[in-house]
């Protein structure tokens, strides 16, 4: 592994401008709720069948600078045949300012621990935007990606509109 591009990349992160007057920052906790509804096509046994699911995660973080926050999310995803949950351990990271009425864009990763009905943990890459409609309130719409670690699982690609509060 490269470790001198890792220093380099951790030290341009940790570097970046932080958040001005906007109250949300360093030292700062998110708590948030997402959701999901989504319709996809899933293979059992060789027959493909369409299937409908939900998902709703909380989430809760911790900023360790302006912009680098430590996160933490149970999810649950239900479908009429089955129920299977991930915690997932991760860090995101807010591209600009967070004053209110800026849209944010964020991207982050993890580690997804598999729970209730799964057997496998996932590697997570997210992305997307979130809107500061006040000061410590905020929209979330974020595109994400779990990979799994063992590979009698699909992959999963989930679409999440959310709620998060800072205090």
């Amino acid at each position: 592994m490269n470790k001198p591009w890792i220093a380099v990349s951790a030290a341009v992160l940790l570097a970046s401008p932080g958040a001005d007057a906007a109250g949300v920052g360093e030292g700062d906790f998110e708590a948030g709720i997402s959701v999901s509804l989504t319709k996809t096509e899933i293979e059992f046994g060789g027959i493909t069948q369409d299937q409908d699911f939900g998902i709703i995660e909380l989430s809760g973080g911790r900023f360790f600078t302006d912009q680098l926050e430590a996160k933490v999310g149970l999810s649950a995803t239900t479908t009429a045949d089955f129920t299977f949950g991930t915690l997932r351990l991760g860090a995101d990271y807010l591209f600009s300012n967070k004053a209110p009425g800026d849209v944010v864009p964020f991207a982050g990763g993890g580690f997804a621990l598999g729970m209730f009905d799964t057997e496998t943990d996932y590697l997570d890459l997210h992305g997307g935007i979130k809107y500061f409609f006040r000061e410590r309130t905020s929209l979330e719409a974020r595109l994400g990606f779990q990979s799994p670690t063992d590979s009698a699982y699909d992959s999963i690609v989930e679409l999440l509109v959310g709620l998060n509060v800072y205090f």
